[in-house]
């Protein structure tokens, strides 16, 4: 009965979920100290790919050239950042008549060299407390 009981005491513990996490975007190469910094971050391929359910969803006003912006208590997990200097403020992400960004744009791993990265490129494992590095193109 003893191991019984401490069998199961142990699958227990082991199955807890992992503590949460800050995690910490590192923001640099920003353009113009102007307008915000607009931000989602996924933790799926799918919502990635449609923009849709971030785990979470920010701005911050501009101050500087870098900046960094820290995000409390994620759960462990993979996920990917999405962000783009919103210079003007209007909420969106302006582009040209061909389609090109024209306001500055990053993802996590600064990934993505020929368009938008898919999530797995841009994925972070975050366990603990976590620094994500984006430079913005």
């Amino acid at each position: 009965m003893k191991r019984t009981i401490a069998g199961l005491l142990f699958s227990s513990l082991y199955a807890l979920p992992g503590a949460a996490a800050d995690v910490t975007l590192a923001v640099s190469n920003i353009e113009a100290v102007q307008g915000e910094l607009r931000w989602l971050v996924f933790d799926s391929a799918e919502d990635y790919a449609a923009d849709r359910n971030p785990v979470v969803a920010g701005r911050s006003r501009v101050q500087a050239d870098a900046m960094a912006v820290t995000l409390h208590d994620l759960p462990p997990g993979n996920y990917a950042v999405k962000l783009f200097h919103d210079a003007n403020q209007n909420g969106e992400l302006d582009t040209n008549m061909v389609g090109l960004p024209t306001e500055g744009y990053g993802f996590s791993n600064n990934a993505g060299r020929f368009g938008p990265p898919d999530f797995d490129d841009a994925a972070v494992e975050v366990q603990a407390d976590t620094r994500i590095d984006v430079r913005v193109r």
